[in-house]
């Protein structure tokens, strides 16, 4: 029996440190010190953003700590986890600031009943926190590796209700519209109508837009039916979306 618990307890750290990059998965087997050091620094994540975020509620500080963010990055950023940095994921992206994730947590104020839209799914960082606190999260992901990724990690940690498409998130996912709550998780010039076509009245939108210059702000909307106003902003780098275009230049170029 012991040898049956020691076994099953090196299969959960396994998993807690599986990393992924740009080649095949990897697996990284991780010393006792090295996870401790890891759930320290997890938890002085937590008191500083209690600390730096105060309007953050007890249930949504709860809901980032239950999802180790760890799970989610590539094997060479495990060590920086919880630092406040958009960590690489794998296939040039990566996952969103923590201090990002606090200011949308904020001003969103989502709600246990919210059907939730995201564009761009990365790894599933962010559809897993939400997935915490809102009824239903659809999420859309335009890299193929970087989809089948978030479904292994959303199907390990027996996450239910996230749904995963791959395809162009700026298209929205129509079939499951209308949403409470629409964050695009690309920087964009605009916001697409396809997107606003997919929202319910009053409901909210965050995404960060890219001026002519290449500077991006997070802007956080709210949507009366046919008026888009936005009701708070937020200075931030955020990755330019991934068009179909683009990617079809650059599979030309390999």
């Amino acid at each position: 029996m012991k040898r049956l618990f020691t076994t099953l307890i090196i299969i959960v750290l396994v998993l807690a440190f599986w990393g992924c990059s740009h080649g095949p998965k990897q697996i990284v087997v991780p010393v006792a010190g090295r996870f401790q050091d890891v759930q320290k620094q997890k938890a002085e994540m937590i008191e500083r953003m209690r600390s730096d975020f105060p309007e953050l509620q007890p249930h949504e500080l709860e809901a980032i700590d239950s999802i180790p963010r760890t799970f989610f990055v590539t094997s060479a950023a495990h060590h920086r986890s919880y630092d406040d940095k958009s960590l690489p994921i794998g296939s040039g992206q990566s996952t969103i600031k923590l201090s990002d994730l606090a200011f949308l947590l904020i001003q969103l104020k989502i709600q246990p009943t919210d059907r939730i839209l995201e564009v761009g799914t990365g790894t599933g960082y962010l559809a897993a926190v939400l997935s915490r606190l809102a009824s239903e999260v659809y999420s859309v992901e335009i890299i193929e590796y970087l989809y089948e990724i978030a479904v292994s990690r959303l199907e390990l940690m027996n996450i239910g209700n996230v749904h995963l498409k791959c395809n162009d998130g700026l298209n929205g996912w129509a079939k499951n519209a209308p949403y409470d709550v629409i964050i695009v998780s690309a920087a964009v010039p605009e916001i697409p109508q396809a997107l606003l076509n997919q929202l319910k009245s009053e409901a909210r939108l965050a995404a960060p837009i890219i001026d002519e210059s290449g500077k991006t702000m997070w802007y956080v909307y709210h949507w009366h039916g046919e008026e888009l106003e936005s009701i708070a902003k937020h200075p931030s780098k955020v990755q330019a979306a991934i068009l179909p275009s683009a990617m079809e230049s650059e599979e030309s170029a390999n």
